[in-house]
């Protein structure tokens, strides 16, 4: 395949059993509903308008037929990756990072000049990366990017919109509550991930926070256009995985309000963060998220 010119993308994503077995089929090929989630997001990258790019995927020792549909794949730019073992979001991404820093261990050159992130039951649409890659090479000062989405149910259905703050103070003043960059959303810079040493194992399904706030002295930025259909994050998650997600959140903000990374207002906003992610049951926690939009 020829590739266009212009700066190259790898596009890292992990995924963990994106090909669950169907109730009325033996086959991957015919499933349908969760099963197809992994091909849309597949699909979407491979059908980006953008064209010089890597995707390199992370299959995180996944039970199901995942790995044989990744197999099948036969555009060039994948480039496939099986773990040994079940090793969670952040290690599997930190893998994949190593294709793209370990230029002495290349043998299928992934040395983008960009990285992008994106999940495995995520729609970016067309002009996702050229939407992206343009504003960054005309905005030389920004870093890291990310866009506005879309919220869509588990049949593609749109059911709402998120839109973040568009500069960089906005987004890091958001950064100290929540997350400014929406994680599948992001176009980086490549030394933005090589300064930072990747993700930090220790906060799995917080990642992306805490390396937000590591990255405090790079420039961010949101595209107000909405370029990704965003599967809804609260219903693809177990309640079990939600409550983890709670924990770790809490444990980035204490660990970098102790650092010193946040002022002594921020004390009432951690004690009352403590109260209630400790004493609060998960659902009212979810409901009220969801109702002052901390999603």
């Amino acid at each position: 395949m020829k590739l266009s010119g212009g700066p190259k993308i790898s596009v890292i994503m992990s995924v963990y059993n994106g090909m669950p077995l169907g109730p009325q089929s033996a086959s991957w090929r015919t499933r349908t509903a969760s099963s197809a989630y992994l091909r849309q997001a597949v699909e979407s990258i491979i059908k980006q308008t953008y064209r010089n790019f890597e995707f390199i995927i992370v299959d995180d020792d996944s039970t199901d037929e995942t790995w044989d549909y990744l197999k099948s794949l036969k555009d060039p730019r994948v480039k496939l990756i099986k773990n040994k073992k079940n090793l969670g979001l952040a290690a599997s991404l930190n893998i994949a990072l190593r294709q793209v820093f370990d230029r002495e261990a290349q043998t299928e050159s992934a040395q983008g000049d960009y990285i992008a992130r994106m999940d495995a039951d995520d729609i970016s649409v067309p002009d996702r990366l050229k939407t992206q890659i343009d504003y960054l090479i005309k905005n030389p000062q920004i870093d890291i990017c990310g866009t506005w989405v879309k919220l869509i149910d588990e049949n593609n259905q749109i059911i709402g919109t998120v839109h973040k703050p568009t500069n960089d103070e906005k987004i890091k003043k958001m950064n100290i509550w929540i997350t400014g960059l929406i994680h599948p959303t992001w176009l980086a810079r490549r030394e933005v991930f090589e300064k930072l040493n990747g993700y930090d194992t220790h906060y799995d399904m917080a990642e992306d926070y805490e390396f937000l706030i590591r990255a405090k002295n790079f420039k961010m930025a949101n595209i107000n256009e909405e370029l990704l259909m965003w599967r809804n994050p609260q219903n693809r998650r177990s309640q079990k995985g939600i409550e983890r997600m709670y924990r770790q959140s809490l444990a980035i903000r204490w660990k970098y309000f102790l650092n010193g990374d946040f002022g002594i207002f921020y004390l009432p906003f951690l004690i009352r963060s403590l109260i209630t992610t400790y004493l609060f049951p998960t659902k009212l926690k979810i409901f009220l998220n969801k109702k002052f939009g901390l999603i």
